[in-house]
């Protein structure tokens, strides 16, 4: 792609992950995760490597097995992730929210309900209208089934929105919703994604208003 190429989007509404997306909770995921993985004797590295972007109920059947206490297991990470609320905000994820209207945009995290309203909140982030989090689908990413979900909440048609993440996980399920992608180069480096378009964090993206579409202008780094 070249550098010099600006990218327009007209989009319907803005679906948003949150951590790594919105929120940087890198520093407080890896000690949760790193703590938990300590209670059952396993390699810090590799859990975490592997939690980024999934429900904490995925992560756990994946490191431990089908035939394990999964909700033991969820139950321990809750109880651990209670613990950490120094999260910080992603560049420009508070000015490019409040330059969209309120029923054009959601959030669809791998986090539960409480969790993300207390990381919003702490990060002064308004909440969405449509919030979807862990607890309210069968199936996390890379299933589409909470950015379908956000999508309807919107009375949007998933085609015309844009998914914007930043694991691979987590654009997995924007292109199996149908929708458009955008990755963020804030938890990877820009080329673990060949073959997405790929901005710095959310200060490239820039948005108006027209006839009711969100226009967004961004100028993506050159792979």
């Amino acid at each position: 792609m070249n550098k010099n190429e600006k990218i327009v989007m007209e989009v319907d509404a803005v679906l948003f992950d949150m951590d790594g997306t919105l929120i940087d909770s890198s520093a407080a995921c890896a000690r949760i995760w790193g703590r938990w993985a300590d209670h059952y004797g396993l390699d810090k590295e590799s859990v975490i490597h592997q939690s980024h972007g999934r429900r904490p109920e995925d992560t756990a059947r994946s490191v431990l097995g089908n035939e394990a206490d999964i909700a033991k297991a969820v139950e321990l990470f809750t109880v651990e992730e209670a613990k950490e609320t120094d999260v910080k905000t992603i560049p420009g994820a508070r000015e490019l929210l409040h330059s969209l209207p309120e029923d054009k945009w959601a959030i669809v995290t791998s986090s539960t309900e409480n969790i993300a309203r207390e990381r919003l909140r702490y990060c002064h982030l308004p909440l969405p209208n449509a919030l979807i989090t862990a607890e309210k689908v069968k199936n996390g990413k890379p299933d589409p089934e909470g950015y379908l979900m956000a999508a309807k909440s919107l009375n949007a048609d998933i085609k015309n929105c844009v998914v914007i993440e930043d694991a691979p996980g987590g654009l997995e399920a924007g292109h199996n919703a149908g929708a458009k992608v955008i990755a963020l180069a804030t938890t990877y480096s820009a080329d673990k994604f060949p073959k997405e378009i790929v901005v710095k964090d959310l200060t490239a993206i820039h948005s108006s208003i027209n006839n009711g579409k969100i226009i967004l202008s961004f100028m993506p780094i050159d792979k």
